[in-house]
């Protein structure tokens, strides 16, 4: 499962997987070839900007790779 979501905070869309195993090579070629960079700090990829249509896609992309997705 995947959180996409938009955080006011960190003024970027993110895309967390709720454990390592989730992040397989599909779901990790879509986020990194979309322009996400992965941040240690809080496990999770992001993209400046909040985006909403940024996060509608990449959910339903890893959605369509046949992942499950929670947005918010």
């Amino acid at each position: 499962m995947f959180l996409v979501t938009t955080d006011a905070q960190l003024g970027a869309v993110v895309v967390a997987p709720a454990c390592a195993e989730v992040l397989d090579d599909k779901a990790r070629h879509a986020i990194d070839s979309a322009g996400f960079h992965w941040d240690g700090d809080i496990e999770a990829y992001t993209k400046p900007g909040q985006d909403e249509t940024e996060a509608a896609q990449i959910a339903g992309l890893l959605f369509a790779l046949g992942h499950a997705v929670w947005t918010r």
